[in-house]
């Protein structure tokens, strides 16, 4: 058993985190799913303790698939224990330096310091900077090599530090000095072994160094400090005997049913239920890193994404669900499942979504199925504006094709498409560059028959990537900007775009770190030393790009420093076949990592890119010989389409007012940190889970006709609040109130229910006063007397006119008399240390306007003379007019 110590204890959350943080409720670690734990007792029970994080802000990483699966798996493993993190934002990272304060699990609040293994997510080659911000502030030395070789279960031994995810399993070296062990591909099964593993060495007493030549042997695990560079200073090979040459990154089915785990209780990126239909992609794309990387294609069998959609969206409430892959076109059964999901939710008010598709697939059935009570945007990827140049890249797409499935879209009432593009592809020429303007000229110029298509185009930068057949590409970031400006150009001439270009400097450093090799962790260290960090956000690029670019030309490392690429794509063409083959078999710095590809077939078919030859989809034509099936990686399974269901009418959500029912309720506790918008999303969503027959607007976006009498300020607790809910049939009060506590969060409580008329007044119209409790701290100098308080108190009633000035919403500048909304304002005897408990009434007149707390703090101590501070904040009632 654990014995438990200082360092275990949680960290002081009240203190860190109130309303001088931004966006307070990212750190709560409530979400609808949370298992209720008694965090001390698991503490000790479990044999390890995971802390999964993700190395973005809450909104990017709370909303991504993979990082709440693995947690909803691990956690369902007996002896196992996993608590999440994420990046805190920049306001929050100061406080916790500025107190010494380490950084903490949102759910048992610990330091991240005090689990058995903190694993992050590598998906972004930037990605590394804001890990190693993670780590200092959790208090963790950032290199393993200074974690030394305590036993895990010794109280001062760190954490294991690992890392996953897209990035990790293509090329760990720039950041193999920041991580213990490394887990390659899918983690649904590895993680559980390596919990295993972790929880029997840590039993054993086993020391940090040798746990991890243990874990070296767990198939899928690569364990840095155990290889170093070969006799060529690129290739690495193991440094002890019985370490396995090349580890080989794991595969796994497809989990749909762990993908309902959390449901935020803010906003996030990606704010509905996704589920995976299909793993990996054979397409063949030769610049695209993941459809190599997830070979082999592996289908979700239709019933189990039907049921995992259906149960999902009843447990979650969400009011959009989407169908995950990297082509969902190619998930034969998709019009199957899709058809059958809206008939099954035709009445749910639900919409369904996709991510890019592939648009040679887009057709009638797969219109059909998108959408519901209304329509999301629709995105292609073509990639590239020329046939040639697609050819090349084997994209496998005509210009016919192309044609077909646009006017497909506009056929079924799309009139704004997203395209994404690159530019900087091999074998690229002007005229493909221009192709792209062309390409959009064609597409609306060949369906202004249905209509005016407007397009919003993405334009990306090719950056070479790992275990693809470009990876020995060179890219130029001075002709990356030539073209860019040659391309701007050519679009400003048309109508009916939007474009966005990717930042040449971040993919210039992208390319840089994701082939680099050991040299790079350094760099990657000097760059966040120097300010970067959140490199994927706009407004962080300037500071970043300067600071990798100075840590690059610190180490030596600027200009072209890699031998290991081939130049012009005209190099490449001028070369003869032997020497190409030659060329192609140097050591590169991720060949001890085995993604199942055949490096010799990647230099075959750089060959075929070089003569324009396509090669077939493996998963519906013959095999390419790729060298990924086999029985350690699987085999494609692709799963014939079924039948498609006939499709019933979609309703609309019902929308009758046959009752109104008032409830009373309280939101106290962390709730208070959940702003008046989330709030509604909450209700909406506990709406839905509840099945009561609530009443939905109409029009593009039905949403149940709900009413919160006045909005309660962030962070402020309120005790007698008001909404009105609108039913389509009679209800009975009573059972609404049950049924819709059962789907509420603690913190939220229903005091009352009544019926009211269905066609009355508005609930805001409705209200009289606001009672408001609160503190004054005196800030500096001697505490007022009870005589000055007094004094105070009596001219702020006594006054005719009570001026605020403040600015609207469009930040023009107004004056207002708040006199009228003061009723009254009482309060006790001072403490000892000069503060007041106060109560306010407020009134609050027909358009919602009242008085707040902060204003009446304003004119007391102008009053004194003094600086007040404003605390312990509560509305304890709002007051409805009588009857």
């Amino acid at each position: 058993m654990t014995v438990a110590t200082s360092a275990d204890a949680p960290v002081d959350f009240d203190a860190l985190v109130d309303l001088g943080i931004s966006k307070p409720a990212r750190y709560l670690g409530n979400e609808l799913g949370v298992k209720p734990r008694d965090w001390e007792a698991d503490w000790q029970a479990v044999g390890v303790r995971w802390a999964l994080t993700y190395p973005e802000v809450y909104e990017v990483g709370a909303s991504n698939s993979g990082h709440i699966i693995l947690y909803s798996i691990l956690n369902a493993v007996p002896g196992q224990l996993c608590d999440r993190s994420y990046l805190p934002a920049p306001d929050l990272a100061a406080r916790l330096r500025e107190r010494g304060a380490p950084l903490f699990a949102v759910e048992s609040r610990r330091p991240l310091a005090a689990f058995d293994i903190l694993g992050f997510s590598l998906s972004y080659e930037l990605g590394g900077t804001n890990i190693l911000e993670m780590l200092e502030l959790a208090g963790i030395p950032i290199r393993a090599a200074e974690r030394g070789d305590l036993p895990l279960a010794h109280p001062d031994a760190p954490p294991l530090i690992f890392a996953g995810g897209p990035t990790a399993t293509s090329n760990p070296e720039p950041f193999a000095a920041f991580f213990d062990f490394v887990a390659l591909g899918d983690g649904e099964e590895l993680l559980p072994e390596i919990g295993l593993v972790v929880a029997e060495a840590r039993a054993a007493g086993h020391t940090r160094r040798q746990l991890l030549r243990d874990l070296a042997q767990v198939p899928g695990v690569y364990v840095p400090s155990l290889y170093g560079p070969g006799v060529d200073g690129v290739c690495i090979e193991p440094l002890e005997p019985g370490v396995p040459a090349r580890v080989q990154r794991r595969t796994a089915t497809p989990m749909p049913h762990y993908a309902m785990g959390l449901v935020p209780h803010i906003e996030t990126v990606h704010d509905r239920l996704t589920v995976e239909i299909r793993r990996g992609c054979t397409r063949g794309c030769r610049f695209c890193q993941p459809g190599m990387l997830t070979r082999p294609a592996r289908d979700v069998e239709p019933e189990a994404v039907i049921e995992a959609v259906e149960e999902g969206m009843g447990r979650t409430g969400y009011s959009d669900f989407s169908l995950l892959s990297l082509s969902c076109s190619d998930y034969l059964a998709l019009p199957a499942v899709g058809v059958e999901l809206r008939n099954r939710l035709a009445d749910k008010n639900v919409s369904l979504t996709l991510p890019s598709q592939r648009v040679d697939r887009f057709d009638q059935n797969i219109a059909h199925i998108l959408g519901g009570t209304r329509k999301a945007g629709l995105t292609f990827a073509p990639e590239a504006g020329s046939q040639r140049l697609r050819d090349i890249v084997n994209k496998g797409l005509t210009d016919a094709e192309l044609l077909a499935g646009v006017r497909t879209a506009m056929e079924n009432g799309y009139r704004k498409l997203k395209l994404y593009f690159m530019i900087g592809l091999p074998g690229e020429t002007d005229a493909d560059v221009l192709g792209i303007a062309d390409t959009c000229q064609a597409l609306q110029g060949q369906c202004s028959d249905l209509g005016r298509l407007e397009l919003n185009l993405t334009i990306s930068n090719f950056t070479p990537k790992p275990h693809t057949p470009f990876q020995w590409h060179s890219v130029s970031t001075d002709e990356f900007r030539r073209r860019q400006e040659l391309l701007r150009r050519a679009l400003r001439q048309l109508r009916g775009l939007k474009t966005n270009f990717s930042d040449v400097r971040l993919s210039a450093v992208e390319d840089f770190v994701g082939r680099g090799d050991r040299r790079l962790s350094a760099v990657i260290e000097a760059a966040w030393r120097a300010g970067a960090g959140l490199d994927a956000w706009f407004e962080s690029a300037e500071r970043s790009y300067a600071a990798w670019t100075g840590a690059i030309e610190a180490a030596g490392l600027g200009g072209r420093y890699r031998q290991l690429e081939l130049g012009a794509w005209s190099a490449a063409e001028a070369m003869e076949t032997a020497d190409l083959e030659a060329f192609c078999r140097q050591s590169l710095p991720w060949d001890h990592i085995d993604s199942g590809l055949d490096k010799r077939w990647l230099a075959e078919d750089l060959q075929r890119a070089l003569a324009a030859t396509v090669v077939p989809d493996c998963s519906f034509e013959g095999c390419s010989s790729c060298g990924v099936c086999g029985p350690e990686l699987g085999h494609n399974v692709v799963i014939p389409p079924p039948a498609i269901p006939a499709a019933l009418p979609q309703r609309a959500p019902a929308s009758d007012r046959v009752d109104r029912l008032r409830i009373g309720f309280a939101k106290t506790g962390s709730l208070a940190l959940i702003s008046h918008l989330d709030t509604l999303r909450m209700l909406e969503r506990a709406l839905r889970r509840s099945g009561l027959p609530v009443s939905f607007t109409g029009g593009f976006h039905p949403l149940p006709r709900l009413q919160l009498a006045l909005p309660l300020p962030l962070g402020v607790e309120g005790s007698g609040e008001w909404l009105d809910l609108e039913f389509t049939e009679q209800v009975d009060p009573g059972l609404v109130r049950s049924r819709l506590q059962r789907e509420l969060p603690p913190g939220f409580q229903l005091l009352s229910a009544i019926r009211v008329e269905v066609f009355g007044v508005s609930l805001s119209q409705e209200l009289a006063s606001a009672h408001w409790q609160f503190v004054l701290q005196p800030q500096a100098g001697a505490p007022p007397t009870s005589e000055q308080w007094q004094q105070a108190r009596a001219s702020l009633l006594a006054a005719e006119t009570l001026m605020w000035n403040d600015t609207d919403k469009k930040g023009r500048p107004r004056s207002r008399d708040c006199r009228p909304f003061l009723l009254d304002l009482q309060w006790a005897e001072p403490q000892s240390d000069g503060s007041l408990l106060c109560t306010l009434w407020a009134a609050i007149d027909a358009a919602g306007r009242s008085l707040r707390p902060e204003q009446v703090q304003h004119w007391l101590a102008e009053r004194l003379g003094q600086s007040l501070a404003l605390s312990d904040l509560r509305r304890k009632d709002l007051v409805l007019k009588p009857c």
